[in-house]
């Protein structure tokens, strides 16, 4: 598929097959997010890939957001400290855009390799840090869902009157 394509046919998935994803498409997904820009090349991430049917279940019930019975999740950390330290204080928000950008990667890839994915932002913080053994500095800022597709959402529509040229012509 071409960039333009993905990027258009992406969707939300809450519907997965009972397909597993291997190993290697994992991978290339931790890759993906990897290679995402960053600011001052500070990296200040972390991923973990989550695919043990138990832990999956368990993050279920901790996560109202996450439907569907997806065959792996990545979580996705951010060392704000970390980022503050080497850039100060507007690298909290750094640390963020940082992490945003590795996740739409993540699911830009997937989507390419014919698995969908679906971004989630509801669940208990601290105890996700706990059931995955993250340190206290370092927080879960997204969970993102994966699986074949077990349907295909229609795509939303999109307002195209949001690009402007040049300066703000006003609200749509």
């Amino acid at each position: 598929m071409d960039l333009e394509t993905i990027i258009q046919t992406r969707r939300s998935v809450r519907i997965f097959s009972d397909k597993p994803l291997e190993k290697e498409q994992l991978e290339s997904l931790g890759l993906a997010a990897i290679w995402a820009p960053t600011g001052g090349n500070a990296q200040p991430w972390y991923f973990i890939i989550i695919t043990g049917k138990g832990t999956i279940k368990v993050i279920k019930t901790l996560s109202p957001g996450l439907l569907g019975n997806p065959q792996a999740v990545i979580a996705v950390l951010a060392d704000k400290q970390y980022n503050v330290r080497k850039m100060g204080q507007v690298g909290e928000t750094l640390a963020l855009m940082d992490c945003s950008m590795a996740a739409q990667n993540i699911m830009l890839r997937a989507w390419d390799l014919g698995i969908g994915s679906c971004a989630v932002r509801s669940f208990n913080q601290k105890a996700l840090q706990e059931i995955l053994e993250i340190p206290e500095h370092i927080s879960v800022e997204l969970l993102i869902t994966l699986g074949y597709p077990g349907h295909e959402p229609a795509p939303p529509p999109r307002r195209e009157s949001v690009i402007q040229w040049d300066r703000f012509h006003g609200e749509t």
